[in-house]
């Protein structure tokens, strides 16, 4: 049986183009421009159920892998089995930098706006959702749970990296 970092690489090089490994192209793929991996609360099945229904196969929360290629991104869950399930596509655009955000804490005098649509995605596009900004100074939130973008932040200057807490 194949380690958990043995099924990534398997899945890599089934997604990676053809022309790093030296054999003449059957077909274009796509080019591959970053990779992250991220262990973050949208895949701990304890906190998240809908996971628990799709990976429940062990108590070893899945990884995430990104993917981030010329025109688009793509979120994966790779459960230990290895089987890899998309959970998330976007195609308008090269993207810089994306995050899963993890749940605040709540206490009596916050409120989660989101809780409904969590988990959250961070993502920063060369465009953002209002088109009128300059490159790369836009983040939009993505729900994991429904597809849809639940807000746009506006920036004056260009982003760079996404980074956050629970705060």
């Amino acid at each position: 049986e194949q380690s958990y970092m043995e099924s990534v690489v398997t899945f890599l090089q089934d997604v990676v183009p053809q022309a790093y490994s030296g054999t003449p192209p059957a077909e274009e793929k796509e080019k591959i421009i970053w990779v992250r991996f991220e262990n973050a609360d949208l895949n701990d099945t304890s906190r998240n159920m809908e996971f628990h229904e799709i990976h429940s196969t062990g108590n070893e929360p899945p990884l995430l892998l990104m993917i981030g290629y010329s025109d688009g991104m793509q979120v994966w869950s790779i459960p230990i089995s290895g089987e890899a399930q998309e959970l998330f596509s976007d195609r308008h655009g090269p993207v810089r930098a994306a995050r899963i955000l993890p749940a605040p804490q709540i206490s009596a005098q916050k409120c989660d706006n989101f809780s409904e649509k969590r988990p959250l995605l961070g993502v920063c596009k060369s465009i953002g959702s209002s088109g009128t900004s300059p490159p790369y100074c836009c983040v939009d939130l993505y729900s994991l749970r429904t597809g849809e973008m639940v807000k746009s932040i506006q920036f004056k200057t260009p982003i760079y990296d996404l980074h956050c807490n629970k705060r």
